[in-house]
């Protein structure tokens, strides 16, 4: 099996001989080709070629060709503000001055035409076909909560308690845009349609019961009948919504460090959902050494291994907690991807491993043989 057939094997939840490993280099990309982020999110071809190095840098089993929560709003008309080293934020949202939310009209969904979706679906389609017979390709798109908040603002919130028919319908509307975006990344492509949405962490599980439920659900079986699997990402600590998350029947979920991972684990097994992540994006990739990268990896698939009741071949992605920062150290991300693809050999590494130590030389010379394969 080649490295998209264990994803694809570990998405239908059968069991793998290799834990698959998926990158989330979002804006990190550009690091690798010292590009910004606002260059790799504007330009295509520099996009690709940052995809094609993390491709060749980071061994991903998958791996997604864009992290950016704010194209779908773009095109529906939020302001945004761009960065060197981030994704842009939205800083201005249409529905927000009015006193009572407005639903859009059903047409008003961004088409292939709007925005930077030209320029993203010609990217789709280049990785497709440079990398697509051995890399699932993640297609991601903004979740209908999260929608909701960039075109209304913090409004949404109150929305919840003093009208609560016209936010479902709201929420409709979001989570029609978020199927026709899986609908255009399928046809380029896509083979695994992530709904990413930050602010299903924020809410309570009642109200996630009450207003998401649905949406999620539909959006999840549209995703399956267009051939593609289905990853529902959140970040923050959604504990108490994972459960709940489960029951829209996502073929998976993925989640950042704020979660606990062994608990979350049990419960998308009873359900049969693969669990993604959750290595810390800060204090491990960012701001660890490259050993502390290996160790951790190691550490947590021998933990999971050790559960009587977790199986660590099976129905378990190996991913950062989220979009990774941009300034994530390259050495560090080897290190990860050496650890899963080498284990023993990092153990051998590892036998004198102390805990912050700075060894700069050893680094240098693991990831410089690395490159050279």
């Amino acid at each position: 099996m080649n490295r998209k057939e264990i994803v694809v094997k570990t998405l239908r939840h059968e069991p793998v001989d290799q834990v698959p490993w998926v990158p989330f280099a979002g804006v990190h990309a550009g690091l690798l080709k010292n590009y910004t982020a606002k260059e790799v999110l504007q330009d295509g071809d520099k996009l690709f070629q940052s995809l094609i190095e993390v491709n060749r840098l980071y061994k991903p089993f998958g791996q997604p060709v864009v992290f950016d929560l704010q194209i779908e709003a773009e095109c529906l008309g939020c302001g945004l503000v761009w960065a060197e080293d981030t994704p842009p934020s939205v800083v201005s949202h249409p529905l927000e001055d009015e006193d009572e939310i407005h639903v859009p009209c059903k047409c008003t969904i961004p088409t292939k035409d709007s925005g930077r979706i030209p320029m993203v679906l010609d990217v789709m389609r280049r990785m497709k076909e440079a990398v697509g017979e051995n890399t699932a390709l993640y297609g991601l798109v903004c979740g209908p909560f999260t929608l909701a908040a960039h075109l209304r603002g913090n409004n949404i919130f109150m929305d919840m308690y003093d009208d609560e028919d016209t936010v479902a319908e709201f929420l409709g509307y979001c989570s029609a845009v978020a199927a026709r975006m899986a609908e255009y990344y399928v046809e380029a492509g896509m083979d695994v349609i992530a709904v990413v949405d930050p602010l299903i962490s924020q809410i309570s599980e009642d109200h996630f019961e009450q207003f998401m439920h649905e949406p999620f659900t539909g959006l999840f079986d549209h995703i399956r009948e267009l051939g593609a699997f289905s990853s529902f990402f959140v970040c923050g600590d959604a504990t108490r919504n994972i459960e709940a998350m489960c029951r829209t029947a996502p073929d998976s979920i993925s989640i950042d460090e704020n979660v606990d991972i062994f608990a979350a684990k049990a419960i998308t097994d009873r359900y049969n959902i693969t669990l993604g992540g959750n290595i810390p994006l800060t204090t491990v990739m960012l701001h660890g050494t490259q050993q502390d990268n290996m160790k951790f990896v190691l550490d947590l698939l021998d933990k999971m291994e050790a559960e009587p009741s977790m199986e660590v071949t099976r129905n378990f992605i190996l991913a950062p907690g989220c979009d990774m920062p941009y300034h994530v150290p390259v050495e560090n991300v080897i290190g990860i991807a050496q650890a899963v693809l080498e284990p023993e050999k990092v153990r051998e590494m590892l036998s004198n491993y102390v805990a912050q130590e700075d060894d700069t030389e050893l680094s240098f010379l693991i990831t410089n043989i690395w490159k050279d394969r």
